[in-house]
């Protein structure tokens, strides 16, 4: 889903176009001057409001990972169940990159530069909503159901993200070495489903298990 910005005020147009931008460049690749630029303003209200391109950076990587702490908030509150839980993440690690290219492409790229723009960060970035919310479910279902006696909430977290987020950060070139989409509605569907059920099989107790 592409970023309209034309009609934002200033400081969100500002924000959005180097959102847009640094989605494309990452933050070496992008200058204050590319920014103003493609906005169509003046270079001193990049830090009038904005202060540095560091802090601008800073903010849309703050914005990006907003939006998508939004989905998983939903999905959580939702869930009534750990399974269920789940279930509903799995769809918004598939979904949200698919819906926000943006913001998923600044993210990745903020992981290819080890995190250096968010060292010392004036916007925290954390997962802890999710994390507590699983962390009580495992302790909650525990008695009702067979899960695993070392069932970790952050470990879980890092496990599902990692299973869906492979179709999205390696689609092209596992695409090309199996021959086979993986960006395609069928792959993505076979995606969810596989895994929905390779993380809830791992979840529960095996017989060697005790």
């Amino acid at each position: 889903m592409a970023i309209s910005s034309s009609s934002l005020p200033p400081r969100d147009h500002l924000l959005h176009t180097a959102i847009r931008l640094f989605s494309i460049g990452g933050f070496d690749g992008v200058s204050v001057n590319d920014i103003v630029a493609a906005a169509g303003v003046n270079k001193r209200m990049v830090y009038h409001y904005f202060k540095s391109k560091a802090l601008l950076y800073q903010e849309a990587l703050f914005y990006a990972f907003s939006e998508l702490a939004k989905f998983e908030k939903e999905a959580v509150a939702q869930a009534v169940s750990l399974e269920d839980a789940v279930r509903k993440l799995v769809r918004v690690y598939f979904d949200f990159p698919r819906q926000h290219p943006q913001f998923s492409r600044l993210l990745r790229w903020e992981n290819l530069n080890e995190g250096k723009g968010i060292k010392d960060s004036h916007f925290p970035l954390s997962k802890d909503h999710v994390v507590k919310f699983l962390r009580a479910a495992i302790k909650r279902d525990a008695p009702r159901h067979c899960w695993r006696s070392d069932l970790e909430a952050k470990q879980l977290l890092i496990t599902i993200i990692g299973i869906c987020q492979v179709y999205i950060s390696h689609r092209y070139t596992l695409s090309q070495g199996l021959n086979f989409d993986l960006g395609s509605p069928a792959a993505i569907k076979r995606g969810m489903a596989n895994a929905e059920h390779f993380l809830l099989a791992g979840m529960r107790k095996n017989s060697t298990d005790t």
